[in-house]
């Protein structure tokens, strides 16, 4: 693994060709990639610490631990939602080295081909699905099932040829032992009607499957940004530099004789307290993550002049589209007591059993520890009765007035809301316990604080239409943002979702899992099969809870139509500026968005080295700034 000793600033360099803020999943991707050239350098800053040898991060199974945890989560609260009881929502973000991709549940999911070509159809060339579906082959090594693995968990679905086998992300599903719910899940769908019809890395399935996760196929350790990106040997080359505690306070922009903005270096403290600078030659590229890619843009002059002003920060460029457009999933979660005998992770909860447990995945990455046993589905809208979605559309869709970037979005989402053979919705299922907050912190989710064994099933709306936001409320850069996503701010996403909350009943009791659940057993929600929509409506506001997916805070689409960076991903009314994270996704794709992250991110590198390569070479002072200028 890298050195855990990477927060000195000893020995840092006055310039470096490219710096990136945020040394997390799209980061450290960018970093790797572009230090593959010896001639060029290359440092990262990274906000939090590196901690990849801790066991919270490296075994999977722990991940929930970090959740709520300020020594690896940002611990974002939103403030109270209107449409959900006035609850407050926490966030987790990754603030550890390797970002989200450190601390997240792993799971190996992938957009579908319409998805990303709803992205070139918003003024985006070069960034549909052709054009990006590669990349996820590319930043991925897939380590095929065993033959028993193949039979239990029903993965005849795998296409051998369209998986990745050279990427630096680890893929693989383990050989188990794995609970009987999981095996039940995909045959459940098939007793629905539902049956898988193909790969999802080929972008074209619906129903159900048993995904594999981030995890290394031998040690049963997470795979991830930190230990895959930026392994050992990427960690030795000289021309890269990554810096952990490095809390970035702004962009350094000035204008050059063409009044161009271009960044020119980049203001942080380092882990001794000291306020610093260093100067960027080339460009500096934001993969700060959706959150705080825009906290770091307002805070260097660029967003909405009001809000910037109103906080004593100089304009430099003004666009009231930073912090706008987030979008996130969310899952409401229903759990049912598991029938007599059957294994979930609440026998984690026995001292000998957790540490036995332990033992096992430290010594060969045995157990429970080292596995990602939450698998998926998509499905379109459950059980619609004739001219049911064509009269939500007309009451939600139809005669409103919309800007025109959301009503290009929405055209896209309509269109895909009507396809049939596009899922709607996303269904998990997790063989432990899940519980909404009581209050706003991750603690209690996963906490497994209620005494009986469970099995939870939750409900996703892969395409919300509603949109929030994320803007600084103080020039403080140790102050989080303000977080407000706005869930359910439109009525159409109440109904869609509620509509797919009914359905989980249908699921639990469909066989072959009905039978792994105790009769008359206890519920952690309150629910039956003759759930009335209303009633699915109010387990929605009151059992909701972010999916941890955020996107979109500095979309990428035309300025006129909310974007915030073209399709080269530079800021616009600058010359060397970028950003790299999910913040540009314009719409948030179907399903956990890891893959999706790391296509986007290897996809980047590729612009700023063809960028590069087109520039002129001269690095004179007097044509330092024409040169990053011409930069595209």
């Amino acid at each position: 693994m890298a050195s855990t000793d990477t927060s000195s600033v000893a020995n840092l360099r006055e310039k470096y060709d490219y710096i990136i803020v945020g040394g997390g999943t799209s980061g450290l991707v960018v970093a790797s990639r572009l230090s593959e050239d010896p001639t060029i350098s290359v440092l990262v800053l990274e906000a939090g610490s590196n901690r990849i040898d801790d066991p919270r991060i490296a075994a999977p199974g722990l991940a929930p631990s970090t959740f709520s945890d300020p020594d690896f989560d940002w611990c974002f609260t939103s403030p109270p939602q209107e449409h959900l009881n006035g609850r407050c929502l926490a966030q987790p973000r990754g603030r550890t080295l390797g970002g989200s991709s450190a601390i997240n549940l792993g799971m190996v999911i992938y957009p579908s081909k319409t998805d990303l070509n709803s992205w070139g159809e918003l003024g985006n060339e070069g960034w549909d699905w052709d054009d990006i579906s590669h990349y996820l082959r590319k930043s991925q090594t897939f380590t095929p099932p065993s033959a028993e693995t193949r039979e239990q968990l029903s993965l005849q679905y795998i296409d051998p040829a369209i998986q990745g086998t050279s990427g630096p992300l680890q893929v693989s599903f383990g050989d188990g032992p794995f609970p009987a719910f999981n095996a039940a899940w995909p045959k459940v769908f098939e007793n629905l009607n539902h049956k898988i019809t193909g790969d999802p890395m080929a972008g074209l399935a619906k129903g159900a499957f048993c995904n594999p996760g981030s995890i290394h196929p031998t040690t049963r350790t997470r795979s991830h940004a930190a230990v895959t990106y930026y392994n050992p040997e990427v960690a030795q080359r000289p021309n890269l530099r990554v810096i952990t505690e490095a809390l970035v306070e702004k962009i350094v922009l000035e204008r050059d004789e063409t009044d161009d903005v271009v960044a020119t270096g980049v203001q942080f403290i380092g882990s001794d307290g000291a306020q610093r600078t260093v100067a960027a030659k080339l460009e500096v590229i934001l993969a700060a993550g959706a959150l705080k890619t825009p906290q770091i843009l307002e805070l260097s002059g660029i967003g909405e002049g009001n809000l910037l002003q109103k906080n004593g920060i100089e304009v430099i460029v003004e666009n009231e589209n930073v912090g706008e457009n987030v979008q996130d999933h969310g899952f409401v979660p229903f759990s049912w007591e598991a029938a007599d005998g059957q294994v979930t992770g609440e026998a984690l909860r026995d001292p000998n059993i957790a540490m036995a447990a332990m033992e096992a995945w430290q010594k060969s990455g045995a157990g429970p520890l080292g596995l990602c046993p939450i698998h998926s589905a998509y499905a379109t809208l459950p059980e619609l009765q004739e001219g049911d979605l064509a009269s939500l559309i007309r009451e939600h869709l139809d005669n409103k007035t919309l800007s025109p970037g959301l009503a290009a979005q929405y055209d896209v989402l309509r269109r895909l809301l009507e396809d049939t053979n596009e899922p709607s919705g996303q269904y998990t299922m997790a063989p432990f316990q899940a519980l909404p907050e009581k209050g706003p912190s991750m603690k209690g989710v996963f906490g497994m604080t209620e005494p009986e064994n469970f099995v939870s099933i939750v409900a996703v709306l892969n395409r919300p239409f509603s949109r929030g936001t994320i803007h600084i409320k103080s020039a403080n850069p140790k102050e989080n943002s303000v977080f407000d996503p706005r869930f359910f701010s439109h009525p159409l996403d109440m109904e869609l979702h509620a509509r797919h909350v009914r359905w989980l009943e249908t699921l639990a009791w469909t066989e072959p899992m009905a039978s792994l659940l105790k009769p008359g057993g206890r519920r952690l929600h309150s629910s039956s099969k003759d759930t009335t929509l209303d009633e699915a409506r109010e387990l929605v506001r009151d059992r909701f809870l972010v999916h941890y997916h955020v996107a979109g805070s500095t979309a990428m689409m035309p300025r006129d139509k909310g974007g915030v960076v073209d399709s080269k991903l530079k800021v616009y009314g600058t010359a060397n500026l970028r950003v790299v994270d999910s913040g540009i996704f314009p719409l948030i794709p179907r399903g956990n968005i890891q893959t999706t992250v790391y296509a986007v991110a290897e996809k980047a590198a590729d612009i700023i080295a063809d960028a590069r390569s087109k520039a002129p070479v001269s690095r004179s002072p007097a044509s330092e700034s024409r040169r990053v200028s011409k930069l595209v």
